[in-house]
């Protein structure tokens, strides 16, 4: 009646080839977290940096979008559609910037385009960037 059950193969693992697999497993979480740290020594910039600095944005946002962090006018109307506060648009916006540098969006980085041209940032709204945690 049950005769495919002795056809079936069956996968065991020995204790040192279960040890291996969580060596292994534990070595792909520390190539994880050191991704978080790129070249240069910054580090990519975390979800509450980018919050921070949301809320110093101003009403030029759209422009700093655009001209700073090169962020495409349709993803800013789509953010816009998307949002109602203003918070959360500019929040969106940092985190599509952020998605589209991958290890490029450091906090140093960040802080670099928001300090030149016309639409500098006061420096006490995202100096904290360049703060080691």
């Amino acid at each position: 009646m049950l005769c495919f059950v002795k056809d079936l193969q069956v996968n065991t693992l020995s204790s040192e080839e279960t040890s291996r697999k969580r060596r292994a497993a534990s070595d792909s979480q520390v190539d994880i977290s050191s991704k978080q740290i790129c070249r240069n020594g910054s580090r990519l910039v975390k979800e509450k940096q980018l919050m921070t600095v949301a809320r110093n944005f101003g009403k030029s946002w759209r422009e700093i979008c655009r001209l700073a962090l090169n962020v495409p006018s349709v993803k800013l109307k789509q953010i816009e559609g998307d949002h109602s506060l203003h918070v959360k648009r500019v929040f969106a916006m940092l985190r599509y910037w952020r998605a589209c540098q991958r290890e490029k969006a450091t906090a140093a980085h960040l802080h670099s385009l928001l300090s030149q041209d016309d639409w500098v940032l006061p420096p006490e709204s995202i100096g904290f960037l360049l703060e080691m945690d």
